[in-house]
């Protein structure tokens, strides 16, 4: 589990992060105008919108989904808890494609947007925020690979006269250290 986190918010190399960098930011800086929109009129945007989809409480759906937008825009700029901000644009975008192929059916010139970022904010969520986020940041010295040998540190002492024993000097089982 370790392994697949490292790789997920620590991904190497310098130009796939600066390039996961200038998505993050793109998709983030566009989509808090929409979310902006929702919440500006939320009323238009529930009776226009979400009452066509039948689903329940408009009024609060339409909230819901401008502050998503713009929670989950601010998230992806920051590369702040990226996974949970690209799974809340990824989920307005799918809302947003179902509505639009149920009311106009497939109409590239208005479904064009919507799944550019609905395929952007799902790159992210799989792919992950890259190393120029606070997400890799903060969680960069807990999950970094173990030392060459592969082998965690103990707190027994190592060497030629090293105590071999799992059972330290006042009889209490000694764990080793996580590194």
């Amino acid at each position: 589990m370790n392994g697949f986190l490292f790789r997920y918010f620590l991904r190497p190399g310098f130009l796939p992060s600066a390039g996961l960098l200038l998505l993050r930011v793109a998709l983030g800086l566009m989509m808090i105008h929409h979310g902006q929109e929702k919440l500006a009129n939320p009323e238009f945007f529930a009776t226009n919108y979400v009452v066509p989809l039948h689903l329940p409480f408009p009024l609060l759906m339409a909230h819901l989904a401008g502050y998503a937008e713009i929670f989950g825009s601010w998230c992806l700029i920051l590369g702040l808890f990226t996974p949970l901000g690209a799974l809340a644009l990824s989920g307005t975008m799918l809302v947003a494609a179902y509505h639009h192929i149920l009311t106009g059916g497939f109409n590239i010139y208005v479904l064009e947007l919507v799944v550019l970022y609905l395929g952007g904010s799902a790159a992210i969520l799989l792919i992950g925020p890259g190393r120029f986020s606070f997400d890799a940041g903060m969680l960069g010295a807990q999950l970094a690979p173990l030392p060459a040998g592969g082998t965690a540190r103990s707190g027994v002492r190592q060497g030629p006269v090293a105590r071999r024993s799992p059972v330290g000097s006042a009889g209490q089982r000694v764990e080793p250290l996580l590194p």
